[in-house]
């Protein structure tokens, strides 16, 4: 009988040790989710904001000398919500696919959500989100861009990293103004161009990170391959 006690008493000490970790990591699962969901989604719209030059409020604070500014998440979502047309897709979308398998044939017809942004009756551009895996230096990890096109749908009007795993201060630098402002008004067709060790001559070029190259490829490849998607689909496009 005492060694059925011990036995149990091992059993339920086992249980117990395994269930609490557990419960734990749950715990903060559910605490955190909605919080993560809700910073990636305020980031999204940020960036549709940002690429349409659709301002939204944000807020400075300073503490022991140091400027912490923040934004205004309602007003972010009464701007986007007031200005930008989003259509969903018709059918689910697979959003991340790996390195140079992406092609139409493989993905549901108007499976890409769309943002569009209309002034005074005109059409400002369309953009739309593409996450992929294998591209820029780290080849495991998923690149996540907001891309705008111009209604022309073939001049970049910009572009916006969402989410990356570069390195920083080398192919992290896809994330500066500096880098990032190049590829406005630049021609889609026949392809986007990254350059290095020469001045950028033709609008499709632009200039490369110094010392991340394979991240401005990825970056090259990202744009093209999204492109020939988009414009493959384009037919499902209601305009």
């Amino acid at each position: 009988m005492e060694e059925l006690k011990k036995i149990l008493l091992r059993i339920a000490s086992i249980i117990l040790i395994t269930f609490l970790p557990c419960a734990g990591l749950l715990l903060v699962y559910f605490y955190t989710a909605p919080k993560i969901a809700e910073y990636y989604d305020i980031k999204e719209k940020r960036a549709v904001l940002d690429i349409f030059k659709l301002p939204y409020r944000t807020i400075e604070k300073r503490l022991l000398g140091f400027t912490f500014k923040s934004f205004d998440k309602k007003d972010i979502r009464e701007v986007f919500k007031k200005n930008i047309t989003v259509e969903e897709p018709s059918v689910p979308s697979f959003e991340i696919q790996p390195a140079g398998t992406q092609t139409a044939a493989e993905k549901p017809k108007g499976g890409k959500k769309l943002y569009k942004y209309v002034k005074d009756g005109k059409l400002q551009g369309v953009g739309f989100v593409e996450s992929k895996l294998g591209y820029g230096y780290n080849k495991s990890s998923i690149m996540s861009l907001f891309i705008c096109v111009e209604p022309d749908l073939e001049t970049l009007k910009g572009i916006e990293v969402l989410d990356h795993s570069e390195t920083p201060g080398l192919g992290g630098r896809i994330t500066e103004e500096q880098f990032k402002k190049q590829f406005a008004g630049k021609k889609l067709r026949p392809k986007i161009m990254v350059v290095k060790g020469r001045k950028t001559e033709n609008t499709n070029e632009v200039d490369a990170i110094t010392g991340a190259t394979n991240t401005s490829r990825g970056i090259e490849s990202f744009l093209n391959d999204a492109m020939k998607e988009f414009w493959e689909g384009q037919g499902e496009i209601k305009w």
